[in-house]
């Protein structure tokens, strides 16, 4: 998760980590080797750890070469060398070309004159006053983008000069001074840019503003999707509104993923579901066959003393097309909503956000006061 509340969680972890100097990749179990990650990657039955590096908010495109393209945070308010956006290339989901960081913020982005250093840092004494955060990269209008957003709210995107993956990329003016979570949707030629958890407006044909209003998505019930990781997918003739949160009233407080479905892109989308449990904010996508993976890297099945704790994993999921609705199977149960995940979710669909959370933040707890 990341706002505020990974201000202080993020400074609780760096602190676990210094105290927990010793733990090394040789205890993390779910470390595998290339044999075994084919295994699980060709039964699609269960979720692994398909890269040891340390990345939050994974996002995998499948390319048009027929290559994976993965991004995600690689530095936070307090760890992190390098601020920037950096890129990796694979054949096959489990081997992976470190591609380097494509834009270097206090390189790249000074020399380029870049928005980044307009906004007013919240905390200057933090190791990283400012860091990209939640970068995605998209392949559109032939050539490569990267939505991103900032730890100090703003957002916007890079475009790649050269039309290769490795850019370099420009900077563009901002999409908006404030909030987070930038993604990019298209189709029949039109560009939609989508942020946070529900807004969206589309694009002029250069991809360089908006040229509409900003709206919000609408969906059946008083609670909301989610208040961060938006994400926009179209399978068959339906339309897959997805956002991610944690919540502190949750059963489990989990990092989640939830979506809705509808008959139009506008919307109004139905009812809010829990899609995967522990994802965290990922992406969904679809492998060379045709089946369905999510990113997920915040979970309780990392060693907490780990230093890489947030990392890629894949989860394999089922994706059922009715006529009516689109329904997700997610086939490792350390991930799949159970029946209590999905009678709560019913529950704050008609109730809303409970009394006690508000003017709190989502992911608060009373025993934390």
């Amino acid at each position: 998760m990341k706002r505020l509340f990974p201000f202080l969680f993020s400074l609780c972890i760096f602190a676990s980590f210094s105290s927990r100097a010793e733990y090394s990749d040789a205890e993390n179990e779910n470390i595998l080797s290339l044999d075994e990650k084919k295994v699980f990657l060709a039964s699609h039955d269960k979720a692994f750890l398909v890269f040891n590096e340390r990345i939050r908010d994974p996002f995998i495109l499948k390319g048009p070469d027929d290559h994976y393209y993965l991004t995600g945070t690689t530095a936070g308010s307090h760890w992190g060398e390098t601020i920037g956006i950096r890129l990796w290339r694979s054949a096959n989901l489990i081997e992976w070309q470190d591609l380097g960081f494509v834009w270097d913020l206090y390189k790249d982005g000074k020399s380029q004159g870049s928005w980044h250093f307009d906004q007013p840092l919240r905390n200057p004494d933090f190791k990283n006053p400012r860091a990209i955060w939640a970068p995605e990269v998209h392949y559109l209008n032939g050539t490569w983008w990267l939505p991103h957003c900032m730890n100090i709210g703003g957002h916007g995107l890079l475009k790649s000069v050269s039309g290769k993956p490795e850019g370099p990329y420009q900077a563009l003016p901002p999409i908006q001074k404030r909030l987070i979570d930038a993604h990019l949707y298209q189709e029949n030629g039109e560009t939609y840019y989508l942020w946070q958890a529900d807004w969206y407006a589309k694009m002029d044909d250069e991809m360089l503003g908006l040229i509409d209003e900003p709206r919000q998505f609408a969906h059946d019930g008083k609670h909301p999707m989610g208040y961060e990781g938006v994400l926009l997918l179209k399978i068959g003739a339906k339309y897959v509104f997805v956002a991610s949160g944690r919540y502190g009233y949750e059963p489990t407080n989990t990092y989640d993923l939830y979506y809705a479905v509808s008959d139009t892109l506008e919307g109004p989308y139905g009812k809010r579901r829990m899609a995967i449990k522990n994802a965290g904010h990922g992406n969904l996508f679809q492998d060379h066959e045709g089946r369905w993976w999510s990113t997920a890297f915040d979970h309780e099945y990392i060693h907490p003393g780990n230093p890489k704790r947030w990392n890629v994993w894949l989860v394999p999921i089922e994706i059922q097309e009715t006529h009516r609705d689109v329904l997700f199977h997610v086939k490792d149960s350390r991930f799949r909503p159970n029946e209590e995940d999905h009678a709560f979710v019913k529950h704050l669909a008609r109730a809303g956000i409970p009394k006690e959370w508000e003017g709190k933040s989502p992911w608060w707890r009373p025993e934390n006061e």
